[in-house]
């Protein structure tokens, strides 16, 4: 896909395990990709973050504590943040049902 036709995109349907009925197949299964796509770019901005931090150490060498600072804290806070599990370590623990 180019990049000129971005805006004929359709993005994918954002479904929570709170919304549906765990009878109804095709509802479970919308809700594992959506939780899924969701880890993965979780996953990816981790991933960013971390290489965006490793080049301003790089760059900045001996000053890094310094002006990598905000860097730094960012990536400590979604280290935290961010705990990466699958689809059925949330859906065995729903808090809805």
């Amino acid at each position: 896909m180019a990049l000129d036709n971005y805006s004929e995109h359709i993005r994918p349907e954002l479904v929570s395990f709170d919304d549906i009925d765990y009878d109804n197949f095709p509802q479970v299964d919308a809700a594992r990709k959506s939780f899924t796509r969701e880890q993965w770019i979780r996953s990816y901005e981790l991933t960013v973050t971390h290489e965006a931090l490793r080049k301003c150490k790089q760059y900045h060498q001996h000053d890094a504590q310094q002006n990598c600072r905000p860097l730094i804290l960012k990536y400590m806070k979604m280290l935290e943040t961010y705990p990466l599990q699958g689809y059925l370590g949330y859906q065995k623990n729903d808090p809805s049902k």
